[in-house]
This record gives C-alpha cells, sequence and structure tokens, in this order.
C-alpha cells in the first residue's frame, strides 16, 4: 500500500471514510499485518474531554463486547479492538463489507417485496443470533444494514445495543434509537424487550417495499406522536 495516509496502531492504514453518524466514524483501512481490507469504528468524545471521553470511550467497548457474543453471517463480524494508550480513543476492526448500505439500495426506488423478503429473513436470522446471546440492537434502521456484494445482509451499528449484563451508559429518561423506527414501548419507558427490535425491522420493509417511512413526520414531536399513537 501507498505511504503517506494516517496509522492506527502502527497496523492499519486508513483509507477513506465510509460513513459516520451519531455513534461515530467507520474507516475503511487496510491492515499491513495480514494483507487485507477492514473496517476501523472511530467514535471520537463530543464536547469537552474528560467524562465525555471515557463514556465514549465505555461505549466502543461495549459495541465490541457485544459484538463479540454473536457469531452469524448477518451480523458484522469483530477482528480486534485498539485500545492502547498510544491512541486518543479506542477503535474496533471489523469486516469490511463492500456492497453499500440498505439506505443505499433504497434510496434507488421501492423493492421487490420477494428480494425485501429475502433481506429481512437474514436481517431476523441475525436478530435472534443477538437475542440468544442477550444482545438487543435497538437500532435497527437502513443505514444500519449493510449488503454484501450478493445482495445478503449484514447487520451492524451495535453502539446502542443493550447488553444484559452490562449497566447502560445512557441518561435516565433518554431514549436511544432513530425516532421514526424506535418501538413505541420503548418511547415509553419500556426496555430489554426483543420483541422492539422486531418492530424496528417490520418497519424497515415496509419503507422498503412502499417507498417511504410511515411514521416519519415533519417534527420529531409529531413523529414522536406517530409512533405513540398512529394507526400502523
Amino acid at each position: 500500500m501507498s505511504s503517506g495516509r494516517a496509522m492506527v496502531d502502527g497496523r492499519f492504514e486508513l483509507i477513506e471514510p465510509l460513513g459516520s453518524g451519531g455513534m461515530g466514524t467507520v474507516w475503511r483501512a487496510y491492515d499491513i499485518a495480514l494483507h487485507r481490507e477492514v473496517a476501523l469504528k472511530e467514535v471520537r468524545a463530543q464536547g469537552d474531554e474528560g467524562s465525555n471521553a471515557e463514556v465514549q470511550r465505555e461505549r466502543v467497548l461495549r459495541e465490541a463486547r457485544a459484538l463479540a457474543r454473536i457469531t452469524h453471517p448477518n451480523v458484522v463480524a469483530i477482528h480486534h479492538i485498539v485500545d492502547t494508550p498510544a491512541e486518543q480513543h479506542p477503535w474496533i476492526v471489523m469486516e469490511l463489507v463492500a456492497g453499500g448500505s440498505l439506505a443505499d439500495r433504497m434510496a434507488d426506488g421501492p423493492m421487490p417485496p420477494a428480494q425485501a423478503a429475502w433481506i429481512g429473513r437474514g436481517i431476523l436470522a441475525g436478530l435472534r443470533a443477538a437475542h440468544a446471546v442477550g444482545v438487543l440492537h435497538r437500532d435497527v434502521k437502513p443505514p444500519n444494514v449493510l449488503l454484501r456484494t450478493d445482495g445478503s445482509p449484514v447487520l451492524t451499528d451495535f453502539g446502542i445495543a443493550a447488553v444484559n449484563d452490562l449497566t447502560g451508559l445512557t441518561s435516565t429518561g433518554s431514549v436511544v434509537g432513530s425516532l421514526p423506527y424506535v418501538a413505541p414501548e420503548r418511547l415509553q419507558g419500556h426496555e430489554g424487550n426483543p420483541a422492539s427490535d422486531l418492530w424496528s425491522l417490520g418497519l424497515v420493509l415496509f419503507a422498503a417495499v412502499e417507498g417511504y417511512q410511515p411514521m416519519r413526520r415533519d417534527t420529531d414531536v409529531s413523529t414522536l406522536a406517530a409512533v405513540l399513537m398512529g394507526a400502523v
């Protein structure tokens, strides 16, 4: 590989950012030890350093622990975690899924029902594997479903996953996840139910086939009202 790019842990050469969101930035990188491309997830502290940095670090470690519990072809595989004093923050090293996201595919227009059903079965299989080891995803949405080159889905971004024996890292009363895809019981403060992930999956499949998200409104308040009280 060419030199001059930023390195992580003296081993992973950053190539380009693949995407970013509320939970961090994912990079395409090259593992110079194993001669393969990987995905590196970077999570920087938001705001001031100190306690925020420590919270972000714990979120990274929690995501790594959650992913490490799951071994399934429809869940992104974790290879390694970088957590050394030489780096300002931890990095998660994961398999690189090269086919883009379900959100990218949906931007091209509605999906044939048979194709959506095939993708949905794959996501469901990944969720069942996660639930079987006590991990709830809590943020199932199109950008968090990657597609392999053969079109099969891979569930990713477990950054806000709930793990049975780990303490939550969000403020009391807060709800994590993308509001239009959050299950109504979670908005009412009831967490820990695997069915909440299945609600989100149902909305993903609806949006994939129909071409619009049925709960999304012009404002967060009206979206909240639609999730809690709207007819499905």
